[in-house]
């Protein structure tokens, strides 16, 4: 087969398959450009019987205007539709009508696959808008207009079952600078919900209040961190909700309160003391999990002899009673938290307090008030209501990391009502984008200039 008929058959697939309104059999001819940046193609349609839509009579030929429409890059090179458009007049009213075009909406200048490329990108929070523009050959300003345009978001999503509520810090997208927004998930169906302005009180309240009450009253559980406000507003107005606290803030806080038990000693200890020595290289055995204890023994230099990490660990305990201790009861609430089910966790949780009491370590006696404090809401988090899973706030932390790592390297985003936009189309499957020939723009409007003088050089 000769070559620039393939080469021919392989254009015509590219530019007119993919874009989903014209086919091999509807072109008179297509001639492709290349001049080294850019690929043109120039394209005419077979000649159609149309009718004047103003009046029914035949129209005629009557010249052509080329219409210029940006596509998706191939093999690198900016691509572009140069269609050879036919120009009809109708020969009773004499109106003059264009052919229409296949390839976009009429007065758009980016084919529909373009468009399409640019809302697929958008799914995908690795890339910044600017990435996209870059990528696919068009400006900013275009997919902002797209994403304004082509994805819609409810500004009130029906509330989750299964609810987790957690913040993401960013003082630019909060709403009046309250340092905080607020982040909504649904842990069944393991999607974001909803991203609000404010975790303030008031600002939940008014929030949740625009909620029917028969609404509220279909939410079962709700995760939260160990946040007072957000206790205070799910008993107020999720009258059948059980709240469960996130049991890692539990574990971390205890874990942070062992570190200050072990920096605490280690300063008293002599500088360079073998205590020191083991406090400050060899914590990590009494801080990470599933470390291989019953290693074979290696030479340490620092005792002039072989020694495995039991060996280590073992010393290291040995520092202080009040840090072996402090040890155990850390270990024994970690496997507390992590071995028992609800019914054997209800039978165990005051004896595990009154261990806590009983040592009386000066570090641990917050924890043991958020023991005391938040009492149900930490035996809650035990419950599986579904899919066999502890409750927790893990998926408000995964999704709260993706929108952290787009904040970053977005550098800069202010505008929160795309940022939401955006976040809740990649993140949500049940978000979907629509392409129209409307376009619209979530720009935000600035302050007006104030009055000044022009002063001449």
């Amino acid at each position: 087969m000769h070559k620039s008929f393939i080469e021919r058959r392989n254009v015509l697939f590219l530019v007119l398959i993919l874009s989903h309104h014209c086919n091999e059999s509807e072109v008179e001819s297509l001639t492709p450009v290349n001049d080294g940046e850019t690929v043109r193609y120039f394209i005419t349609l077979k000649r159609k019987d149309y009718r004047c839509p103003y009046c029914s009579g035949r129209l005629y030929s009557h010249g052509y205007k080329d219409r210029f429409i940006r596509h998706p890059t191939l093999s690198e090179h900016k691509s572009v539709i140069v269609f050879h458009s036919r120009r009809y007049r109708c020969q009773d009213c004499r109106k003059t009508i264009l052919e229409e075009n296949p390839f976009s909406f009429t007065g758009f200048r980016t084919s529909y696959s373009l468009q399409r490329n640019i809302l697929l990108k958008l799914k995908n929070l690795n890339y910044t808008l600017q990435m996209i523009a870059d990528e696919l050959n068009v400006s900013a300003t275009i997919v902002n207009l797209y994403l304004d345009s082509y994805v819609t978001v409810s500004e009130k999503p029906p509330l989750p079952e299964y609810m987790g509520i957690d913040e993401l810090h960013s003082k630019v997208l909060s709403h009046r600078n309250s340092a905080y927004i607020c982040v909504i998930v649904d842990n069944e169906k393991r999607v974001l919900n909803n991203v609000l302005g404010s975790r303030s009180k008031n600002y939940l309240e008014n929030y949740f209040y625009s909620y029917p009450v028969e609404e509220r009253n279909k939410v079962k559980y709700v995760t939260i961190d160990m946040w007072k406000p957000y206790r205070d507003i799910v008993k107020k107005l999720f009258r059948n909700a059980r709240i469960a606290v996130d049991p890692f803030h539990v574990v971390e806080h205890l874990t942070s309160d062992f570190s200050k038990i072990r920096i605490a000693l280690m300063k008293e200890c002599v500088y360079e003391s073998n205590a020191y020595y083991l406090l400050k290289n060899w914590h990590w055995l009494l801080e990470t999990d599933d470390v291989d204890l019953d290693n074979e023994p290696q030479y340490n230099s620092r005792f002039h002899t072989k020694l495995n990490r039991r060996q280590l660990f073992e010393m290291t305990l040995s520092i202080s009673p009040k840090l072996k201790a402090a040890y155990f009861l850390k270990e024994e609430y970690r496997r507390f938290n992590r071995v028992m089910s609800y019914d054997e966790a209800l039978e165990n949780y005051d004896a595990l307090i009154r261990d806590f009491e009983r040592e009386d370590i000066k570090e641990y006696r917050e924890f043991v008030s958020i023991l005391k404090n938040w009492r149900e809401e930490i035996l809650n988090s035990f419950l599986r209501p579904y899919d066999d899973r502890k409750l927790s706030n893990s998926l408000c932390e995964n999704i709260n990391g993706k929108l952290r790592d787009y904040i970053d390297i977005s550098k800069g985003i202010t505008n929160f009502v795309r940022f939401r936009k955006r976040v809740l189309y990649a993140l949500n499957d049940d978000v979907f984008y629509s392409l129209t020939d409307v376009l619209r723009s979530d720009k935000r409007e600035g302050r007006k200039r104030g009055k000044y003088e022009k002063t001449l050089p």
